[in-house]
């Protein structure tokens, strides 16, 4: 307590010294977590659109020489057991967009994929899409369709006019349908710009086939994530109850394998979103390394800023030095009163950068990006959203300080180690 008193005083009396490396800290430890928690946000806003595109956190899918369940109600129970009854586990119908197209007022928009959704099972899910007009309510009622903002654009489409949907059956017979837009969703990107969702028994019907028919099984963990040995053991309890694949790293490994008719009986595969999403891996990977280098040249500027301004700083008060050796202080006391002073800048500087970084994030969050090409796929409602996670607060704030400190330490060791009479024979 003691060299605390003796810290916080030197700090309060020589203010102006200590300036410079209070806004080095701030600044520095401010756009850290800025650059941080930007990315973040950005891949949390891509991954909940994948999740809303796949149908959850993993994909249980399979057949024999196409993707297909006669019958769902083989496969459904013995998936809610092995993920419990917490999870969401539900089954969507998805059909090539390429047999298929959306007529409305003359125009005809071809669609990637159509999506046969239970709307009621997965509510927990469609929260979080973005929509700019309606929702999903009374989309399980029929009748219903939910259109990206891109097609509405294209095709002048308002929630509430009709649309007609034109697909091919099995046998090759031409279906067609008219559905309500229930809802229009904001997306752009390679997830939304041409998909629809409709109800999954409007699908079923217009497609020809049976009430129990899907072709893929959802899995959502409601917000919980999931690790490797969690796979893992996901993947063993199924192998128990079904022909199962094993470890699926790409989705279209085990597609190339299943339509390429490599497998004499049915067999199946769980599909983690990650190999859902192995096509993105490379803009991911790049997006996390640029923040980390972004992130280290930042704690670099702030540690060598700190060290060596505060070794210019304690070269200037030798003659403090040698007074406080003179009347009997050890070094290792002048050491903490030094050490204090360098931590106590660190521990402010950082709230400083905290309270920046959330200047930050309000600031950005008022633009709205959806103007940029294929940008929504990482945006929130048009908008960045930083999203914050205190671990990596805390995480940072240690590597910083340990750093900046053990920096600290060697730069003062010189200056503490002088002799009584050679610290008060330097004048400043």
């Amino acid at each position: 307590m003691f060299y605390s008193k003796i810290a916080i005083r030197s700090l309060f009396s020589k203010w102006r010294q200590y300036v410079s490396l209070f806004l080095v800290c701030s600044v520095g430890f401010g756009f850290s977590l800025f650059c941080l928690f930007l990315v973040n946000g950005m891949l949390d806003s891509l991954q909940m659109k994948a999740k809303v595109f796949y149908g959850g956190d993993f994909q249980f899918i399979g057949g024999k020489g196409r993707l297909l369940f006669d019958d769902e109600n083989e496969f459904l129970p013995g998936i809610k057991k092995t993920f419990g009854d917490d999870v969401l586990v539900f089954s969507r119908l998805d059909y090539d967009g390429r047999n298929a197209a959306l007529y409305f007022d003359g125009q005809e928009i071809r669609q990637k994929v159509i999506k046969g959704v239970d709307f009621e099972l997965e509510k927990p899910l469609f929260s979080q899409m973005n929509f700019i007009s309606g929702g999903i309510d009374g989309m399980n009622e029929g009748g219903g369709i939910l259109i990206s903002s891109a097609v509405a654009d294209k095709t002048g489409a308002k929630t509430g006019d009709a649309v007609t949907v034109m697909l091919k059956t099995d046998s090759g017979m031409t279906n067609t349908i008219q559905l309500s837009v229930m809802g229009i969703f904001q997306d752009s990107s390679v997830f939304g710009i041409y998909t629809t969702y409709v109800y999954i028994g409007d699908l079923r019907k217009a497609y020809a086939v049976s009430g129990n028919y899907a072709n893929r099984i959802g899995i959502y963990l409601n917000g919980k994530t999931a690790s490797s040995d969690d796979y893992r053991s996901y993947l063993k309890s199924l192998e128990s109850l079904f022909n199962m694949y094993g470890s699926v790293s790409d989705k279209y490994v085990f597609y190339d394998d299943l339509l390429g008719n490599k497998f004499d009986s049915e067999i199946y595969a769980l599909i983690p979103l990650s190999a859902n999403m192995s096509e993105l891996k490379i803009v991911i990977d790049a997006m996390k390394l640029v923040s980390f280098l972004i992130v280290v040249i930042l704690v670099i500027i702030v540690v060598v800023g700190i060290s060596s301004t505060y070794r210019v700083i304690v070269m200037k008060r030798i003659t403090e030095i040698g007074i406080y050796k003179a009347i009997g202080m050890e070094r290792n006391s002048i050491y903490k009163i030094l050490l204090t002073e360098s931590s106590a800048l660190v521990v402010f500087g950082s709230l400083l950068g905290f309270f920046l970084y959330i200047i930050l994030a309000e600031i950005i969050g008022q633009f709205d990006f959806s103007v940029i090409p294929s940008f929504d796929i990482f945006l929130n409602n048009g908008s960045i959203v930083p999203l914050m996670k205190s671990s990596w607060i805390l995480a940072l704030f240690v590597f910083v300080l340990v750093t900046t400190v053990t920096a600290v330490l060697f730069s003062i060791k010189k200056a503490v180690n002088v002799t009584p009479v050679q610290a008060l024979a330097v004048s400043e």
